[in-house]
């Protein structure tokens, strides 16, 4: 019983650890096992990678918009004249000061960065 285990434990060691060396183009395999003899005594070991391949990012612009205080506009304006003929200014608001959306730059909408 203890002589099948064995085999039957190394026979599905031996299947599982093909898949991972059956690999040409030098690329890491996801699972494997190894197991041997060295100059230290048996050894075995177990690997298992979960990677996904790099993605190349694309950056994608994204306009950036600020709410900006843009200041009323003020004119001085002659209303009279006095007795000597010296000009009478009074100040007048020719706009109102107002809230203004504008763009101030772009940034990535996939990493966020300043482009």
């Amino acid at each position: 019983m203890k002589r099948s285990l064995t085999i039957g434990i190394l026979t599905l060691l031996g299947l599982f650890s093909l898949p991972g060396t059956a690999w040409a183009d030098h690329r890491r395999p996801r699972w494997g096992f190894e197991f041997g003899f060295g100059s230290y005594g048996p050894h075995f070991g177990v690997e298992y990678s979960h990677r996904r391949p790099a993605r190349r990012h694309v950056h994608v612009r994204i306009p950036v918009y600020r709410q900006v205080w843009v200041p009323p506009v003020h004119e001085r304006v002659i209303v009279a004249r006095d007795v000597c003929g010296r000009p009478i200014y009074r100040t007048i608001e020719i706009r109102c000061g107002y809230h203004d959306t504008v763009m101030v730059g772009y940034r990535c909408n996939g990493c966020g960065c300043d482009l």
